[in-house]
């Protein structure tokens, strides 16, 4: 017996395989955005930065810290990652930067804020001036940029 196939036939087959080779590529996309948006800053580097930045701030000015941070993706330009008092914190204000952390992976206060700064201390930025001011809370002011 001789098959024999007909164009119905391959258009048959197109039906199966085309969405079959669709259902892999959005696997593969949804994977990759997996990998792009995942938290790329660890969380022992996060609390640090947190505390150099805002561990006079409260433990909410820690979560605005760290939603900058999350918004921004880096640690690139944070001054305060690098900041010596850090390790002459006590143990309880690593513990509240940590809880910050983990709380501004749920929080929007400072708006989509990328950057922020301490006017008090070291006056409005030059950077500022082509940026949406988002969030003011003592001693921080907060950015992002304009879309």
């Amino acid at each position: 017996m001789k098959l024999t196939r007909t164009p119905e036939d391959l258009e048959h087959a197109l039906l199966v395989i085309i969405p079959i080779i669709i259902c892999g590529i959005m696997l593969f996309i949804c994977w990759s955005c997996d990998e792009v948006f995942a938290d790329k800053i660890p969380e022992d580097l996060a609390v640090r930065c947190i505390i150099g930045e805002a561990g006079n701030q409260g433990e909410f000015g820690m979560q605005l810290i760290g939603e900058g941070l999350r918004n921004r993706g880096t640690t690139k330009g944070v001054y305060g990652c690098s900041a010596s008092h850090v390790v002459r914190q006590p143990e309880w204000v690593f513990k509240k930067a940590l809880k910050a952390w983990r709380e501004s992976a749920y929080s929007n206060h400072t708006n989509g804020a990328t950057n922020w700064e301490n006017i008090n201390a070291f006056g409005i930025p030059y950077w500022a001036k082509s940026m949406i001011k988002t969030y003011e809370y003592k001693d921080h002011v907060f950015y992002r940029s304009v879309k």
